[in-house]
């Protein structure tokens, strides 16, 4: 079933929560709702479920309005956060409850009802853990059992709201992988509410960035990493190096940092901030001809093949930076106590004084 939401606004008093909203999912694809706390993302969720009314706008599936259209007829699976499980009824209980609960015509019966469970606990790889309760289950299982009872009454739409946000980052991890693994097998058109950036990446066909009840960028995972829309969505996927400076139209610098950048003429003279990811840059001994950015080793942390380093600039003015190295480069590098460093950009993106994105560029 395909999803469309036409000019939706919400407000709660005086707060305009969503702010003219339209967008399209497709049939069958996961889209991600990612952004921070207050962006609107479960509010337009909810509306999409009808738990909540908007002002003004419609919601269309397939193109057929359901803006008024009550929840309990919308044919939409609900997976909360908390997982919403009733703690006096078991694994096998749970996800037959919706089932148990349908006007008597519609209503299958028990043979129907228990293979129905058992082919949903199998599939969401519970069916050894039907009997149990859930005070017995781990916060994992818990969500696999809440998923399974929101796939039971076979729903067009599935709607997640932040759905590994109360489990810790091992689980989070594997949970992903499996929701992925699931969609592809399901095809259900589905939307999940995130703030975790990597999460949305990993998962989604298609990643929804808002902020501040409107939509900053729609697009592929790949595509608003790379090609980012707004200073916004730049900033908010993942950490940078903000570098501010003074450009001359052939040379940026800050200090004693040199950098020389050819915008092309896109970026005026004056003020000019760089940003820089942490994996866009490496170290050397000595600067280049084009780049003259001297560092300090702050801090370093290692975790899997990937060094993280804090470096402190010497002479110009950014505050701590921070840069990812493999650990091979870094065995290489084998800097001695307080020795100067060259940080070497690889790519930076441009932000012109009035707040706009400019060409990314390579110092050269």
């Amino acid at each position: 079933m395909s999803i469309r939401v036409d000019g939706i606004r919400k407000t709660f008093g005086g707060f305009a929560a969503l702010d003219d909203i339209s967008l399209n999912v497709p049939q069958g694809e996961l889209v991600g709702l990612l952004g921070p706390s207050g962006s609107g993302k479960t509010t337009l969720l909810r509306i999409i479920a009808g738990l909540e009314k908007p002002d003004r706008g419609r919601v269309l599936f397939n193109e057929r309005d359901v803006t008024t259209l009550d929840v309990r007829r919308r044919k939409v699976g609900f997976v909360f956060q908390q997982y919403a499980l009733f703690r006096h009824l078991t694994v096998a209980d749970n996800v037959a409850f919706g089932l148990r609960m349908l006007p008597r015509g519609e209503r299958p019966g028990r043979d129907a009802v228990r293979a129905r469970v058992r082919e949903l606990l199998e599939l969401v790889q519970m069916d050894t853990m039907a009997g149990r309760y859930p005070a017995q289950l781990s916060g994992g299982q818990k969500q696999r059992v809440a998923l399974a009872r929101a796939l039971a009454l076979e729903p067009e739409v599935l709607l997640l709201d932040e759905p590994f946000g109360a489990l810790d980052a091992k689980v989070r991890k594997e949970l992903r992988r499996w929701l992925r693994h699931l969609h592809e097998q399901i095809s259900v058109t589905s939307i999940f509410v995130t703030h975790d950036q990597e999460e949305a990446m990993e998962v989604s066909d298609q990643v929804v960035v808002m902020s501040q009840g409107h939509i900053e960028q729609i697009g592929s995972p790949l595509t608003v990493y790379e090609q980012p829309a707004s200073r916004f969505v730049f900033d908010f996927l993942g950490h940078i190096n903000a570098l501010e400076g003074l450009y001359d139209g052939a040379v940026w610098q800050s200090g004693e940092a040199r950098l020389r950048l050819d915008t092309h003429g896109a970026c005026p003279d004056g003020a000019l901030t760089l940003y820089l990811r942490p994996h866009e840059a490496t170290l050397a001994k000595a600067p280049v001809e084009h780049a003259h950015l001297p560092v300090k080793l702050a801090a370093r942390s290692v975790f899997g093949g990937t060094v993280t380093l804090e470096l402190e600039p010497r002479g110009w003015g950014a505050g701590v930076l921070e840069v990812e190295l493999d650990r091979d480069t870094w065995a290489a590098l084998a800097p001695g106590r307080d020795e100067t460093l060259y940080l070497l950009p690889r790519s930076l993106q441009t932000v012109t004084c009035d707040g706009d994105l400019g060409p990314r560029v390579a110092p050269a």
